[in-house]
């Protein structure tokens, strides 16, 4: 087997197991907010049956959107669903559009960075301090943090995939089906 056969394998692999990931993150994230409007549902069914209700229920409800937005992201932004502005990229030429997208994908992949640096200082800082966030229920503040350098990690390589497309020169620099 030729080097350069067994790097493009173990390089398919990892790209196939990439996009596992962040299909994985975006059906976690789906999955966590179905189970959410079930439990909302059933929360106010109770209620007006005089059956007592969840207190639980809205700070559950808040970490879930909040981790689920973090975890999605990544996973969002591969599939070219993220916000963006179409009508100045599609308004430009070709060169242009191609310098906006690798300005965007590098400006995107710093910003990730910066997550990352800060998710991790904020995470290390909250487990040091043993540090809990007590409301209804009393949870470790690192495992409500810990999403933040992980979907910043997962953002970063989506960035730099995204640029390095650019620079490949393929035109659907947007999507995860097409190898990094």
């Amino acid at each position: 087997m030729s080097p350069n056969l067994s790097f493009r394998t173990a390089s398919g692999v990892i790209a196939r197991g990439y996009r596992g990931l962040l299909t994985a993150c975006g059906l976690v994230a789906g999955f966590a907010i179905v189970v959410l409007a079930v439990l909302i549902t059933v929360d106010v069914g109770s209620r007006n049956l005089g059956l007592g209700n969840f207190p639980w229920l809205l700070e559950v409800a808040e970490y879930t959107i909040y981790i689920t937005t973090f975890l999605a992201a990544p996973w969002v932004l591969s599939l070219g669903a993220h916000v963006r502005v179409d009508l100045v990229v599609q308004a430009v030429p070709d060169r242009i559009r191609k310098l906006l997208e690798l300005t965007t994908s590098l400006i995107g992949a710093v910003i990730s960075g910066f997550l990352i640096y800060h998710g991790v200082l904020v995470v290390t800082e909250a487990h040091a301090l043993n540090a809990i966030v007590v409301k209804e229920l009393a949870v470790s503040e690192w495992l409500l943090l810990i999403v933040i350098p992980i979907s910043g990690c997962l953002l970063a390589i989506e960035f730099i995939f995204r640029g390095l497309r650019v620079l490949r020169g393929d035109n659907h620099t947007a999507f995860a089906n097409v190898d990094p």
